[in-house]
């Protein structure tokens, strides 16, 4: 009895022996890697390349599941993840992206990466998504296999930023300040499938808001609002609000309303992805409400589209006048 226990035990010795070298002896050839990729070339992007850090992959073969959001980082000259993953013989796909609490992701072998994202104003983030398909390793390949997944990653949203002037004829000389800015009748989710923009599955609109608190439009630079994340659209003439105050150069009020306007859509009619649209207005005295006069219609606010450059870039020069 005691000698069986003995060989018995010797065998599990030996078996866990061979079951440890066998995985000690997995080849570093074959792991999966994200380096030299797409990923280091992002461009247009406030997740640019010096600060993207950070993405979620999915990604199998044969309808095997192998990454289910995994958190890949950039550390040390590399792109890590963990545990290790090792290729194997079959067709991969694999889907990335990166976002905030507004993004919802969803991964099948079959349909890929979907993304349900809400981008109102308390889900203001970029969003960026990144695809690599068929990818076939054969099984004379899978021992050796070592070719980086390549991701090119791309904004799913647009930007959009309003600057507001000062007509110097009649508000030179005074101080204007703005509070209260609303832009509203945005839609603010959709639904990307495999990269491919669609309805949400529960459409939304709202506003976004800015100026809190008074803020002067400086006569040399203007006044901007802060950039808002939005879904790519058509432009609806989405209607504008803002409260003005002048006061003269002693500090005493001299006017008070209310300013509004539409966001034009005649040379614009549609925001795209990856695209940064900054509109310009002018504001003059007699675009503010007179709350002592209320009959009276205060002439509209003309703004100016501009399409920048880059995602990132102000307005080019190229300005383009929009009803």
């Amino acid at each position: 009895m005691k000698k069986s226990l003995l060989m018995l035990g010797a065998a599990a010795i030996a078996l866990a022996s061979c079951t440890n070298e066998e995985v000690l002896n997995v080849s570093d050839s074959r792991t999966i890697g994200f380096n030299g990729t797409g990923i280091d070339n992002i461009t247009r992007a406030d997740i640019t390349s010096d600060d993207f850090t950070h993405f979620y992959v999915y990604g199998g073969y044969n309808d095997t599941p192998i990454f289910d959001k995994t958190e890949v980082s950039y550390s040390g000259g590399n792109w890590t993840y963990n545990p290790t993953k090792y290729w194997a013989a079959g067709t991969w796909k694999f889907a990335g992206y990166e976002g905030g609490d507004g993004v919802i992701p969803t991964w099948s072998y079959a349909n890929g990466l979907t993304l349900e994202v809400n981008s109102n104003a308390s889900n203001q983030s970029d969003v960026v998504y990144a695809a690599s398909s068929d990818i076939t390793v054969t099984v004379d390949d899978a021992a050796n296999y070592n070719t980086p997944v390549a991701l090119t990653f791309t904004h799913l949203l647009s930007k959009i930023q309003f600057k507001f002037l000062k007509d110097v004829q009649s508000l030179g000389g005074v101080k204007v300040e703005l509070s209260n800015f609303t832009v509203s009748g945005i839609t603010t989710n959709a639904k990307w499938t495999a990269g491919t923009q669609e309805v949400a599955t529960s459409p939304a609109t709202g506003s976004y808001s800015d100026f809190l608190s008074p803020e002067e439009i400086v006569e040399s630079t203007g006044l901007s609002t802060d950039d808002f994340y939005v879904i790519p659209q058509i432009v609806r003439n989405f209607a504008i609000i803002a409260d003005a105050v002048v006061t003269d150069g002693a500090g005493t009020e001299v006017h008070r309303g209310q300013i509004t306007a539409t966001v034009p859509n005649e040379n614009y009619a549609e925001w795209s992805a990856q695209n940064y649209y900054i509109y310009t207005a002018t504001l003059k005295m007699e675009n503010i409400i007179d709350p002592d006069d209320p009959d009276k219609q205060p002439k509209p606010i003309e703004f100016i589209g501009t399409k920048a450059d880059n995602w990132n870039s102000p307005a080019n020069d190229d300005d383009v006048e929009l009803d």
